[in-house]
C-alpha cells in the first residue's frame, strides 16, 4: 500500500530524449486530493500539493502529501519531497526526499552530474526503522539519458511531444532512487475526454508500467490523464490495489 500511494502521488509520467516545444513554466501551485474507491465506496484517502518556483538559474520544486486521519489508521503517510532542476530541458540536479511512512523514516538525497549522454547520480540514503534501528548506505548510480526521479518526472512528462506520437507509442527512461535504477515504460493511447470537477477536460491518456533487474514488473499498470492545453496539468490518475484503486484527482481552482 505505502509504495503504491507514494507512486500515484509523485509519478504521474515519464521523461523522454526529445521533448515537445511547449511554454517555459512559471511559478506553480497545484493541488491534489487521493482517494480510495472499491465498488460503491469513494473515499478521500489522502492529499498532495506540488510547488515550482522558477529561479534565475534553475527550477526548484516541492511536493508535500499526507494522509487523511481515517487512513493514518491504517498506514500513516507524511512525505516530503524537494529539488532542483536546469532550466530548458528540466533535467534534475537534486532530490531530497523525507518520508514517514508507517513507524519508519528515510531520508534520502541524490546530486546528479552530467557527461554528454550519461548521467551520474550520487545517493546518500538515512533509514530509522520502527525498531529504532539506523541504515546508513552512499550509492553511485549511471544511467544514459534520459533519467529521472520521482519528483522532476512529474514536471518532464508534459514535455512529450504527444502531438507527434502515434497511440501505441511507447518511450522508455530510468528512475532513480537513494539505492537503485528502476525502468519506466509509458505508452501513450491517444486523446480522450473526462469529467471532472463538474467540467470536461481534453486529455492526453497514458499507461505507465515499472520494472526492475529483479522484476519484469514491479507494478500493476497505471493510468493517467494530462490536459492538452495550456502547461499540460495532469488532471487525473489511478492505480489498482489488491482491492479497490488509488485515484489522484486534481483540484481544479476554477471548477463550481
Amino acid at each position: 500500500m505505502k509504495q503504491r500511494l507514494l507512486t500515484l502521488l509523485t509519478l504521474l509520467a515519464v521523461a523522454v530524449a526529445a521533448f515537445c516545444s511547449v511554454p517555459e513554466y512559471t511559478d506553480e501551485n497545484l493541488n491534489y486530493r487521493v482517494t480510495y474507491k472499491w465498488g460503491i465506496i469513494n473515499k478521500q484517502a489522502g492529499s498532495a500539493r506540488f510547488m515550482l518556483k522558477k529561479r534565475s538559474d534553475h527550477y526548484s520544486a516541492l511536493l508535500t502529501a499526507r494522509t487523511q486521519p481515517w487512513a493514518d489508521r491504517i498506514f500513516q503517510v507524511r512525505d516530503t519531497l524537494s529539488g532542483r532542476m536546469r532550466l530548458g530541458d528540466m533535467a534534475p540536479l537534486l532530490y531530497i526526499k523525507s518520508t514517514h511512512e508507517g513507524g519508519d523514516y528515510r531520508h534520502d538525497e541524490i546530486r546528479y552530474t552530467y557527461a554528454g549522454d550519461v548521467m551520474t547520480a550520487h545517493c546518500e540514503r538515512f533509514k530509522v526503522n520502527n525498531k529504532g534501528e539506523t541504515t546508513v548506505t552512499d550509492t553511485t548510480l549511471v544511467a544514459k539519458m534520459p533519467g529521472t526521479d520521482m519528483l522532476s518526472v512529474y514536471y518532464l512528462v508534459r514535455r512529450l511531444p504527444f502531438d507527434d506520437m502515434k497511440p501505441g507509442t511507447i518511450a522508455r527512461a530510468s528512475i532513480f532512487s537513494g539505492k537503485k535504477i528502476e525502468s519506466l515504460a509509458v505508452k501513450y493511447v491517444g486523446i480522450e475526454t473526462i469529467k471532472l470537477n463538474g467540467r470536461k477536460y481534453e486529455c492526453y491518456k497514458i499507461n505507465f508500467t515499472f520494472s526492475s533487474e529483479r522484476m519484469k514488473d514491479s507494478s500493476a499498470p497505471m493510468w493517467a490523464w494530462i490536459r492538452t492545453d495550456g502547461a499540460r496539468i495532469p488532471v487525473k490518475l489511478i492505480g489498482e490495489l489488491p482491492i479497490g484503486q488509488i485515484q489522484v484527482l486534481w483540484n481544479d481552482p476554477d471548477s463550481k
